[in-house]
């Protein structure tokens, strides 16, 4: 989990610092926006049988009723998502994806 999720935030937030950081309030509502849904679809999820965490694959930390683990998921994933859309839309406002996609 931790793999795919660093190096592309990694990556993002090397080459696009200035940006992101401009707008890292939307990164983090996304992030507010993320775990809000997970305390509301993750137990119906859990009672349907969609997934279950079982003691032996978890660290067993418990938050609001979540693993860590899927709690830093959820996080993570809304980080890496929130900056990749953030920044397709700035490349493709200044052209930037021009040099890649040339018509």
């Amino acid at each position: 989990m931790l793999i795919f999720t660093f190096i592309p935030i990694g990556i993002l937030w090397a080459k696009n610092f200035k940006f992101l950081r401009k707008n890292i309030r939307i990164v983090l509502i996304t992030v507010f926006i993320g775990i809000i849904y997970q305390i509301i679809a993750d137990p119906f999820a859990e009672s349907w049988g969609a997934w279950f965490f079982t003691e032996e694959k978890i660290i067993g930390v418990w938050i609001l009723n979540f693993p860590l683990e899927n709690l830093i998921f959820i996080i993570l994933v809304s980080i890496a998502i929130s900056s990749a859309v953030l920044t397709f839309i700035y490349y493709q406002e200044t052209g930037k994806f021009n040099k890649f996609f040339k018509k």
